[in-house]
């Protein structure tokens, strides 16, 4: 009984006092400087601008970082009489005795290395709780450094190790713990002349820091402002894009799941949950969840859309025009720009509708996917053509039909391709594919005119003008924007 009433006083003296946050203190954990090129060189990369942003994101714990001059430190130097070389440099032992001064109920070690020669991270972090010998969570391992414009891109490497860690010790070490209800900072209070007072309320915060690229500094800010409006269906589309921007995937999921649930009839929601399986990789998993959607609302034509050009990039054309054909009839700009798709993709090219249409960002992958395929076959027809013609006893007669039959099939192509209009961003992307067209046209002729005359030069004007365009249309896919949701 006595048992049960402390633990019950226990209770109501946390309800009474508010849940705080227990605090996790950081020890870096330096490596020895090392010798390269007869120099001393110091290996050690400061992890702290990297890991304690997200960190501090989970609002779980209170993140503090040791430093031998804190007035903690400094208190209990003075009073254990400690050196300022073994505050700098505490032992283990000493780490446990700093932290319950610090009121720590969690401890970190963090080493972050890097070999002069090398394009990786190498990195080992622990945690300790105290009162427990052993660490509770640790994790070692290299970070590789990927190249940007032929340049190393160590800042994203950083932020990956970084993010990656706060998500692991969130799932893995302190899933159980209560997440903070969010709170926000005000800003200085008085702003010099020269400077613009911030706002203090959590949205237009968050808009300010975004606008100034500060991503990460708005998600806190952008979060609270979810919380204060939480019918808001734009407040939280603003909160997923920040989530995928920052390549926190598994967040951007969860509120895309709490989105459905209160507003489960705005479609846009589950547009970017396929968008975000989608560029996970996910295809088929995104194909499922918006076939799902679209039962639950056959008139969504969104939806449809949607789902049409994840099917085509799938590569499955008759599935993509089944999905199509409840709409296909209809005169709208967004159907219409399917049907010309279809098209392209079902290799029914011939009496094409009048019109252009506007080659975008968002549509320039999956229409570059199908030019390229037409492309691509006319260019595989036009080789095996070739290798007919070197046979022994070749059938001249039926050569030059299909000599023909290619000719008319590049002049459709070209005119298929005709039909798109480019944007800015589009446009040389484009401009390659039409020029790739315009070659594999030319090759078309020169080899239907080979067949007729048996020339070699006409064959080998052929081949050349095939190779090239098949060069320039890797040109076009090196071009393609990046679209980025």
């Amino acid at each position: 009984m006595q048992r049960v009433a402390a633990l019950l006083g226990a209770t109501l003296l946390l309800w009474a006092s508010g849940w705080t946050q227990p605090t996790l203190l950081i020890f870096a954990d330096p490596a020895p400087p090392v010798q390269h090129d007869g120099q001393p060189y110091d290996p050690n990369i400061d992890l702290k601008p990297h890991l304690t942003p997200f960190l501090q994101e989970l609002r779980k714990v209170r993140v503090e970082w040791y430093a031998p001059n804190h007035s903690i430190a400094r208190q209990f130097g003075e009073q254990r009489g400690l050196s300022a070389e073994q505050l700098a440099n505490p032992t283990p032992a000493l780490r446990g005795q700093l932290a319950r001064a610090w009121g720590a109920e969690f401890v970190m070690t963090v080493r972050c290395t890097r070999a002069p020669t090398q394009t990786s991270y190498e990195y080992a972090i622990k945690v300790w709780r105290l009162g427990v010998r052993v660490p509770v969570w640790e994790t070692e391992g290299f970070q590789q450094v990927a190249t940007r414009q032929g340049r190393l891109d160590d800042m994203t490497a950083l932020q990956t190790l970084g993010r990656t860690v706060a998500m692991r010790l969130d799932t893995e070490l302190w899933e159980a713990l209560p997440r903070l209800a969010e709170q926000v900072q005000t800003p200085a209070p008085t702003p010099t002349r020269a400077e613009t007072p911030r706002p203090t309320e959590p949205r237009p915060l968050a808009e300010q820091l975004l606008r100034e690229g500060k991503h990460i500094e708005a998600l806190p800010h952008l979060r609270a402002a979810v919380n204060a409006q939480p019918e808001d269906p734009n407040l939280r589309m603003e909160l997923v894009h920040l989530y995928r921007r920052l390549n926190l995937s598994e967040q951007a999921q969860h509120e895309l799941a709490r989105a459905t649930q209160i507003h489960p009839n705005d479609e846009r929601f589950v547009l970017e949950w396929a968008s975000l399986l989608q560029a996970e990789g996910k295809t088929i998993e995104a194909v499922s969840h918006l076939q799902s959607a679209l039962r639950a609302q056959p008139d969504a034509i969104a939806l449809r859309l949607a789902l049409f050009d994840m099917l085509l990039m799938q590569g499955d054309a008759p599935a993509a025009a089944r999905t199509l054909q409840p709409v296909a009839e209809q005169n709208g700009a967004e159907v219409a720009y399917r049907r010309y798709l279809l098209q392209g993709a079902t290799r029914m090219l011939e009496n094409l509708p009048n019109g252009s249409y506007e080659l975008t960002e968002v549509r320039a992958a999956l229409w570059l996917q199908i030019a390229s395929g037409l492309l691509t076959d006319l260019a595989s027809e036009l080789l095996d053509l070739r290798r007919l013609a070197s046979d022994p006893s070749p059938n001249w007669s039926a050569l030059r039909t299909r000599g023909e039959q290619a000719v008319l099939n590049a002049l459709h192509i070209g005119q298929w391709l005709e039909r798109a209009e480019p944007t800015e961003v589009t446009r040389r992307t484009l401009a390659h594919t039409r020029f790739a067209s315009q070659m594999l046209i030319q090759a078309a002729q020169q080899m239907a005119r080979y067949l007729l005359s048996r020339n070699p030069e006409e064959e080998a004007r052929a081949s050349l003008l095939r190779i090239e365009a098949m060069r320039e249309l890797e040109s076009a896919r090196s071009a393609l924007p990046k679209y980025a949701p």
